[in-house]
């Protein structure tokens, strides 16, 4: 009919009795169950931080500081005068370059001040020179070297002065060759090809013979800088050349590290100044009852051809493997019982365990049960050449399960030999908790710094790349429900 509403068909669910209930009703409660127990799941689980394990490499080093030594030539004046310089600090100059200049009346010189301040002695091959040595460092700059700016800054410096001295000198060559022919100017060419350097420390003559304890003084060593004062006098040091490419970093060696470079000719080093890296040989030389390693390089010199003292990570090796943070690190005990014990329940599952007889409070024991377990570790008794044992009855296993104690013993299947639990011991690993719950796995470790550890990949009881532990795996216990943050 017209205007009538249509009945809506409910379904009815009718209990023994006369009892019954509508289906949306059991719906319902059915999800309302399951929120709850979500709800309560999350609340009563334990709430960490998760790590997802890969594969990285930590470099096996050492830091030390080293001495350098280098052959070196320190250049006296002849005369006592105004001193000025014509190229820059920790440059390559070949024989005949022309590095400074002594002007005995200091006309010459006061000329030279006078033509550089006017601005007008830069020629365009030297702005052009300019120009390109700034977009470079521009180009290639990055944040994270930051410490370059104040290098490239004396560079610039440098090649500024250069070009300013030179120019105002070509200006005033006729006054300068008058000055000259009356020997009261007199220029200082290389007298061979070399690294120019405009400082001294009295150390210049040091050698391999001469290597005492006072020479790793830093404290005590004095570098004088040649051109701060524009003067000198005769027989003062004007310039000094490093002439040969080869140079040595010497170390102060303790016991540890001599052992390991004792049989050894090369290694790699890193310089803490740029990171750069160079490969060096070696030789280890004994003076004055203190150990020293003699690193020689045939390169790079000319980076640290101001320096006295340099800091570098000898770089012995590098391990490869599972990097993990050393906070997922955790320790648990286990107890320990012959390989051979282990047997398969019945059924289907097939699953590990032990026929567990437990020790009574009268000393008896229970009728064995079979008590599922988990190999966590099994201890193939390896000789000194790292060969496994090929007798398994010697094998030990690292259990552990709540329902088995310390004083229980564990029956052979189909024997009547029995082995009573009293050993444990304790295994380093980490807690997965790809499933949601702890579970211990045990890591074999090959390297650690002081943040991370690189495991070692493969392992049957132990970890896998992407895996997810705890990041923290002294917060946690085994089979325990977690929630990840």
């Amino acid at each position: 009919m017209t205007g009538r509403k249509k009945k809506r068909n409910r379904t009815i669910v009718r209990f023994p009795g006369g009892m019954h209930l509508n289906i949306g009703i059991i719906v319902f409660l059915f999800i309302a169950f399951y929120m709850v127990y979500n709800i309560y799941s999350y609340l009563t689980a334990v709430h960490i931080k998760s790590y997802e394990v890969e594969k990285g490499t930590i470099e096996v080093n050492t830091s030390y500081t080293g001495l350098i030594l280098r052959k070196e030539t320190v250049v006296n004046a002849s005369q006592s005068g105004k001193l000025d310089y014509y190229l820059k600090d920790n440059t390559k100059a070949s024989k005949g370059t022309l590095l400074c200049s002594v002007d005995e009346n200091g006309n010459v010189s006061e000329r030279l001040n006078d033509v550089v301040s006017s601005n007008a002695v830069l020629t365009r091959d030297s702005m052009s020179d300019i120009q390109s040595s700034i977009r470079d460092f521009a180009k290639g700059y990055q944040e994270s070297s930051y410490y370059t700016t104040y290098s490239f800054k004396s560079d610039l410096s440098g090649q500024l002065m250069e070009a300013l001295n030179l120019g105002a000198l070509n200006t005033i060559s006729e006054y300068t060759e008058f000055a000259k022919d009356n020997q009261t100017f007199h220029l200082y060419r290389a007298e061979q090809p070399g690294v120019v350097a405009y400082y001294t420390d009295g150390m210049e003559n040091i050698t391999i013979n001469d290597l005492s304890e006072d020479l790793f003084d830093q404290s005590a060593h004095r570098k004088v800088s040649l051109k701060t004062e524009g003067t000198v006098e005769m027989g003062q040091p004007v310039y000094k050349l490093v002439t040969d490419e080869e140079w040595q970093i010497i170390v102060r060696l303790d016991p540890v590290m001599k052992n390991e470079l004792q049989d050894k000719e090369i290694t790699q080093i890193r310089f803490k100044e740029d990171q750069t890296t160079a490969w060096a040989n070696y030789t280890i030389e004994r003076k004055n009852g203190q150990d020293y390693l003699i690193l020689t390089l045939r390169n790079g010199m000319i980076r640290y051809a101001y320096e006295r003292y340099i800091d570098i990570n000898i770089l012995l090796d590098q391990q490869t493997g599972l990097k993990i943070p050393n906070s997922s690190i955790t320790t648990k005990t286990f107890e320990l019982v012959p390989n051979e014990y282990l047997t398969s329940g019945s059924g289907t599952s097939g699953q590990t365990g032990l026929l567990v007889e437990h020790r009574k409070e009268n000393g008896t024991f229970t009728e064995a049960e079979f008590v599922p377990v988990t190999a966590y570790y099994i201890d193939k008794n390896p000789d000194e050449n790292g060969n496994e044992d090929p007798n398994k009855e010697n094998w030990i296993a690292y259990i552990s399960n709540e329902k088995i104690k310390r004083g229980d013993r564990i029956a052979r299947m189909n024997s009547t030999d029995r082995y009573e639990i009293l050993n444990t011991a304790k295994l380093k690993g980490v807690y997965n908790i790809n499933r949601g719950y702890a579970v211990f796995r045990q890591i074999d470790i090959l390297f650690s710094n002081d943040n991370y550890t690189i495991v070692e990949t493969g392992t049957q009881y132990g970890i896998m790349q992407y895996d997810h532990i705890a990041l923290e795996g002294d917060t946690i216990e085994d089979g325990q429900m977690i929630t990840t943050n």
